[in-house]
């Protein structure tokens, strides 16, 4: 934690010699005057096919590991009490780049905690959103790039506290917040994953690592004059940070 000033079946026949009822062509005569067919006598109108494709479930991630990093994540925060202040994280995931060509109808965001502290032990409350983004991303986001199409306002945040160390530890958790939008066919999917200021009651460190990531993570805080939301690895020490920020949907 930092601080940031941020089958098909067969026949069946008889082996052996001739007997009453076998016949020349393979088929056995039964007592009901029906005949038994060998396998050599199928039906070559026949053919095996696939089942329809349904729909697919599937967790967008941009981290390679999902193994959390204590004392990794930043945010904007009060320099005096610790409290952080106005927070926001984000990520993008471009569907069509990663061969998702339908409509993506998001169930859930999940996002691990390396930190959260209420002077009350009651955890915290932050907001969860997902949308679209009509940009290119890059070191930032242009917010006005940014559609929301579904939000919810209170997902809760147990307590996880973290031993500032040396070296730093921390329990972590994962949060799972229920969430519904459909993203449409071609686009770009925003996540947002916002944290009111502590009013110096709470502090709220998203959880992270350094494992790599195939996108950037990006952080937003007013307090902190990061007006747009900024590669979280670009800003203050040590770098880099992964947010661990995953959606779940089906196409």
């Amino acid at each position: 934690m930092r601080w940031l000033a941020i089958a098909l079946a067969g026949g069946c026949a008889s082996a052996g010699t001739d007997q009453p009822g076998q016949v020349d062509s393979g088929q056995q005569q039964t007592d009901s005057g029906t005949t038994m067919q060998d396998s050599s006598m199928t039906d070559s109108s026949m053919v095996m096919i696939d089942a329809p494709v349904g729909p697919m479930t599937r967790t967008l991630t941009q981290t390679t590991s999902q193994t959390l990093k204590a004392g990794n994540t930043i945010a904007c925060s009060n320099s005096t009490t610790g409290h952080t202040r106005d927070n926001s994280f984000y990520r993008v995931f471009d569907l069509p780049a990663m061969g998702i060509n339908a409509a993506f109808t998001v169930s859930q965001v999940s996002f691990q905690v390396e930190h959260c502290d209420h002077i009350n032990n009651t955890g915290c409350v932050v907001a969860v959103r997902v949308g679209t983004y009509a940009g290119t991303p890059g070191a930032t986001l242009t917010p006005a790039s940014i559609t929301i199409l579904a939000s919810n306002a209170s997902v809760p945040v147990p307590e996880i506290i973290e031993n500032p160390g040396p070296p730093p530890t921390t329990p972590g958790g994962t949060v799972n917040a229920p969430i519904t939008a459909t993203i449409p066919a071609g686009s770009k999917l925003v996540v947002q994953v916002e944290a009111p200021d502590g009013n110096n009651l709470y502090s709220f460190f998203m959880g992270s690592n350094d494992g790599g990531e195939s996108g950037f993570g990006y952080i937003m805080s007013g307090t902190c004059s990061i007006t747009n939301p900024t590669n979280i690895s670009t800003l203050g020490t040590p770098a880099p940070r992964h947010l661990l920020l995953n959606v779940t949907g089906m196409y």
